[in-house]
């Protein structure tokens, strides 16, 4: 199976979170990680505000992906958040990990050889019922995607979350694009660890 490649660097882990300030940045950013799974013929799943669906479709032909094509094949699916992370109108962490994980095992089954993902996390900036659990989510999906060995690029536009929450999420990622450059986290926190720590410090626990 061939490298990935994110920011022009091999990826060496399955879950990385982007910082970005624009658009224009993100799609920079994750071009080769896009363009090199889809001309590998690998599949594509990518999970978008809903009303940015057309905007993201028209960016991917802009790197010169067929996405008509390519929807119609299967090789990429293209979710809105109602459809994926805020599914029945709330966040839950077992059931997005589900379906990601039924997607991955459907796909592989279909002949894909990879499923790379991508995931715009611009929901987490509001008040869903069940977001207080993005950071356990995050902290647990290192040993799913482990487990499948499928790679993940969380998109946090900066402009959306406050200084507290950016921190946090960093603690989840083991690697790190910022300012566009693919980095090895040193704010990581190991997964068990992290977890005791939100369960000791969660009132309902």
């Amino acid at each position: 199976m061939n490298d990935v490649t994110l920011a022009g660097s091999k990826l060496h882990h399955y879950h990385v979170a982007a910082f970005i300030r624009s658009r224009d940045e993100e799609y920079e950013i994750l071009r080769s990680y896009i363009k090199e799974g889809i001309s590998a013929g690998e599949k594509a799943l990518h999970i978008c505000n809903p009303e940015e669906r057309h905007d993201h479709l028209h960016q991917l032909e802009a790197m010169g992906v067929p996405t008509a094509d390519c929807t119609r094949t299967g090789q990429l699916e293209v979710l809105g958040w109602q459809d994926a992370y805020l599914k029945n109108g709330r966040f839950d962490g077992d059931t997005m990990m589900a379906l990601v994980e039924e997607t991955i095992n459907t796909s592989l089954a279909e002949g894909f050889e990879r499923v790379r993902l991508v995931g715009h996390m611009e929901w987490a900036s509001e008040s869903w019922p069940g977001v207080e659990r993005l950071i356990e989510y995050e902290a647990r999906v290192n040993h799913f995607l482990n487990r499948l060995k499928q790679p993940a690029i969380c998109v946090y536009d900066l402009t959306r979350f406050n200084g507290l929450t950016t921190v946090d999420v960093l603690r989840t990622h083991p690697f790190a694009i910022v300012d566009g450059v693919l980095r090895e986290n040193p704010y990581y926190v190991q997964p068990e660890a992290l977890l005791r720590s939100l369960s000791a410090s969660d009132p309902q626990s």
